[in-house]
This record gives structure tokens, sequence and C-alpha cells, in this order.
């Protein structure tokens, strides 16, 4: 079992800035159903909250509601980190922004690095937004303020 820390570092805390994968896992308090998705839109506002951005009809937004316990999971420096935290809807609908989406503040209650013994991450993954370049900068600008001005 590794270590368990309680705030981000400054080098988490860099790297969730909007541009790094993030897998968000849930368990649908219903059935028991484990959920995950990859995020992008993803903000480490300090060392204890870190923001983030969904499609607003998702399901994903009612079982934080129903439960708010979650885990996200990211690649930074060479390891694997999982956060585990409570969520709460900050808003529920974008109305004013292009994308309606809600955008959800996790409270970090603990961090693990979770890879495997011996396990060193040699390249960060990369992914690239495959829409139009001025609608990519126009929806990156406006998540980021939106999710760091709360």
């Amino acid at each position: 079992m590794s270590k368990v820390i309680t705030e981000l570092s400054a080098e988490m805390i860099e790297q969730l800035q909007g541009q790094t994968i993030v897998f968000l896992n849930v368990v649908n308090k219903e059935t028991g159903d484990i959920y995950s998705t990859a995020l992008s839109w993803v903000y480490a506002i300090d060392s204890g909250t870190i923001r983030f951005a969904i499609d607003a009809k998702s399901d994903f937004v009612r079982i934080v509601q129903e439960d708010p316990r979650v885990l996200l999971n990211f690649v930074s420096k060479e390891t694997v980190y999982s956060v585990k935290g409570a969520a709460s809807v900050k808003v529920a609908r974008t109305e004013e922004l292009t994308l309606k989406m809600a955008l959800i503040e996790v409270q970090v209650q603990e961090i693990r690095d979770i890879i495997f013994y011996g396990g060193k991450i040699v390249a960060q993954p990369a992914f690239v937004k495959t829409y139009n370049a001025d609608l990519i900068k126009k929806l990156d600008d406006e998540m980021k303020q939106a999710l760091t001005s709360l």
C-alpha cells in the first residue's frame, strides 16, 4: 500500500490545469455499478480543491449528487495518482457558455501513488482535440474561466 498524502503538491497542481487526461470514477448508488469516464477540463484550484466540467446531461452529475465519493486518476511525472474526494455540483448547467456543462468541485481527502511496484511512466499521455482550432481555443478559455472563477 502506498503512502497516503492529503494535499496536492505544487507539481500536481501544475499538471492539473486543463490539459491532462483525468479519469473520473464513481459508484452508482442504485445499482452498485462502477462508472468511469475521461475528462480534460480539470483544474486544481489549490492543494485541496479540484474542479472539472462535464456534460450537464451526463449520468455522472446525478450519480455525484446521490453519492459524492469520487476517485480521480491521472498520470504525472513518471507515476499515476489516485485522488479520493468528496464532490459537489457547483453549477448544474452553464447556460451562458457555448457548451452546457455541469461544474463540479472535489474536496481532496487523500492521494495515493498507485503505479505498480517497480513501474515508472516514461512518457506523459498525449491527446489532441479533433475539432476546429478556433473552437478549441474558445471552449478551453470558457471552461478555464468558468472553473477557476467559481
